[in-house]
């Protein structure tokens, strides 16, 4: 079963977009701490904040609350996860990144992709046991896990960006073949290729025939 924490900028750019269902065709449980969805979220979109509602009113998010925390007794690792990380981090993504740890949750989702911000610094596995996704790399787990071409996760992107990132948009070739070369066993790191090899053999995937359709892809743009 694959879990994950998520944080504010990535439910803004999706649902802006109406690409959230990435979030859903990806994983099984989606979690967020009351902390984002109740001051981040709601104060930072509004909008956004009301169509997540109701997706959390339908139980496909689930928002966990201090209560539950103390209820599945991990408070303690809670709060001394956010302890170590305040240094670290906005104090979003320390709750975001803690409630992954205290819960064993092994995904991060943020589209905070800044030098030293969360998903660089876990991609350095600074923090063990938590692997991080920003939107693009759910394009690129979307398109290697069934029939999604390489143009159509280009057309998705630009509608990503192009809908909520406008002050700071992302390049779609620069962007993918990072996230090519993090999960290539020369270049990337032995929990991330380990970590694409389990997914690809979980769900029969082909990952050779679908980089070899994405490198011609790219070599045209």
């Amino acid at each position: 079963m694959m879990r994950a924490s998520i944080d504010t900028d990535v439910v803004i750019h999706l649902y802006l977009s109406d690409k959230q269902e990435l979030f859903f065709e990806i994983f099984d449980d989606i979690y967020m701490h009351e902390f984002l969805y109740e001051k981040e979220l709601r104060n930072n979109s509004y909008i956004v904040y009301e169509r997540f509602k109701a997706d959390v009113l339908e139980g496909k998010v689930k928002i966990i609350k201090n209560k539950d925390i103390i209820e599945m007794g991990i408070k303690g690792l809670f709060d001394e996860y956010k302890r170590d990380f305040e240094v670290l981090f906005d104090w979003g993504e320390v709750v975001a990144i803690s409630l992954a740890k205290a819960m064993g949750i092994s995904a991060f989702i943020s589209d905070d992709t800044k030098k030293f911000g969360p998903h660089a610094s876990l991609m350095e596995e600074l923090i063990e046991d938590v692997i991080p996704f920003a939107f693009y790399e759910l394009l690129f787990l979307k398109y290697i896990s069934d029939d999604f071409t390489a143009q159509g996760m280009h057309i998705e992107f630009d509608e990503v960006t192009s809908k909520s990132m406008r002050k700071y948009p992302m390049n779609f070739k620069n962007r993918i073949l990072r996230t090519v070369r993090r999960f290539n066993k020369r270049y990337g790191t032995k929990r991330d290729c380990n970590w694409i090899d389990g997914y690809c053999k979980e769900n029969k995937i082909n990952y050779k025939n679908k980089m070899i359709a994405l490198k011609k892809y790219l070599s045209k743009i």
